[in-house]
């Protein structure tokens, strides 16, 4: 990343949102979340992207993935004191990436914006979460027919609207697709060891793992969607993306770990897949 692109890609960050360090784990368990996906060149993707992490290949087609994912889910705990459930709806947009730390390689997702409905972790999420969150108006449908979630944010660049229709739902793969079947989407796009984020200011990552249950997902063949922060990427970073596939996810438990700040490390030694990850044929 030269100089001028790291100049605006560092404002770019900064008005979608912080990094920080997280000083405890976070447990929840989402309803439902669906992530619409995108390839496009890596090259391209790199803009987006400091150069001490690593844009992820999907196989060897010169080609990563930035999605934007749409979910409601409720916050069970905070490290060791249960709480009582506290509901939010969110809007994620995040890049797969690798990251190293303390020697070894991760995957792991970086994450350009967050938004919660969640005045309550929205508040605590902007100010001890490994990504800062922003809290934002949303509404919800989910009546068994319909998933869709519309999030109307102070900064009108994060808006963004999803509707997703259950009887879709399958393990057929589309015709869009680049997976060879529902594994191989699940395996990329999913089986990740934690989520990324980088400060600027300090020159410092956060890495941050995450607990995943044992995946179940589904492609979601109907649907329909907008959303500003990737027409306005996809546009002004020119990106020439490809639409590839909407996964979706219900009834999963995760955990959030904790995570501190630290010094991005060189990658010289090669790529070293989680223990979960299968090798694809």
């Amino acid at each position: 990343m030269d100089s001028a692109t790291n100049t605006n890609a560092r404002h770019l960050h900064e008005r979608l949102g912080k990094v920080s360090s997280q000083p405890i784990n976070v447990s929840s368990f989402t309803n439902k979340r669906l992530t619409i996906n995108f390839r496009a060149p890596i090259k391209r993707l790199r803009q987006l992207v400091p150069s001490c992490l690593e844009v992820e290949e999907i196989r060897d087609t010169g080609l990563g993935m930035i999605s934007q994912c749409v979910c409601d889910f409720h916050v069970t705990r905070f490290g060791l004191l249960p709480i009582p459930k506290t509901h939010t709806n969110e809007m994620l947009c995040r890049i797969s990436v690798k990251v190293r730390k303390q020697g070894q390689t991760y995957r792991a997702y970086y994450t350009l914006r967050s938004d919660s409905s969640s005045r309550l972790l929205g508040f605590l999420g902007g100010r001890f979460s490994h990504f800062r969150k922003a809290i934002s108006e949303f509404s919800l449908r989910d009546d068994g027919e319909v998933y869709e979630l519309n999030c109307k944010a102070k900064d009108e660049l994060c808006d963004g609207f999803f509707r997703g229709h259950i009887r879709s739902l399958s393990k057929e793969k589309p015709d869009t697709t680049c997976f060879a079947d529902i594994e191989e989407a699940t395996q990329f796009v999913f089986q990740l060891d934690g989520s990324c984020g980088y400060q600027f200011e300090r020159d410092k990552l956060s890495f941050q793992k995450i607990q995943y249950p044992k995946w179940d997902l589904r492609f979601c063949h109907e649907f329909s969607y907008n959303f500003s922060l990737l027409d306005y990427l996809f546009s002004a970073y020119d990106l020439r993306p490809e639409f590839d596939c909407v996964l979706f996810m219900e009834k999963v438990p995760q955990v959030w770990g904790s995570s501190w700040l630290y010094r991005p490390e060189s990658a010289e030694n090669a790529y070293q897949p989680s223990a979960e990850m299968e090798t694809t044929a």
